[in-house]
């Protein structure tokens, strides 16, 4: 757990979970399963809590930056592709740890 980690006992939310996909998959093109696993396993090992959205925040964050021009769907369905594009602006501070275990 991170005691710094500005999300502790907070739920995931959308904005969450766009903050952390742009950091942890920029420049990258990932599945959406690997997205989901890594930014849920993320947010919870540093003190966030699981969201209880009807909606995964996740997917509505891919969406987001989507509609922004910072991520792109490259496949659909189940096993669906995304291309995340690099941000010249880093959101999370840079004193916090940020490589996926």
């Amino acid at each position: 757990m991170n005691k710094k980690y500005r999300y502790r006992d907070v739920r995931l939310k959308p904005k969450i979970a766009k903050e952390l996909i742009q950091i942890l998959f920029s420049g990258k093109t990932v599945r959406r399963c690997e997205i989901d696993k890594v930014i849920i396993r993320y947010h919870e090992s540093h003190g966030g809590l699981l969201s209880t959205a009807k909606v995964s925040p996740i997917r509505t964050a891919l969406r987001y930056l989507q509609a922004s021009g910072l991520a792109e769907n490259l496949s659909k369905g189940p096993g669906s592709t995304w291309r995340i594009y690099e941000d010249s602006n880093p959101i999370l501070s840079q004193t916090e740890q940020v490589i996926p275990k």
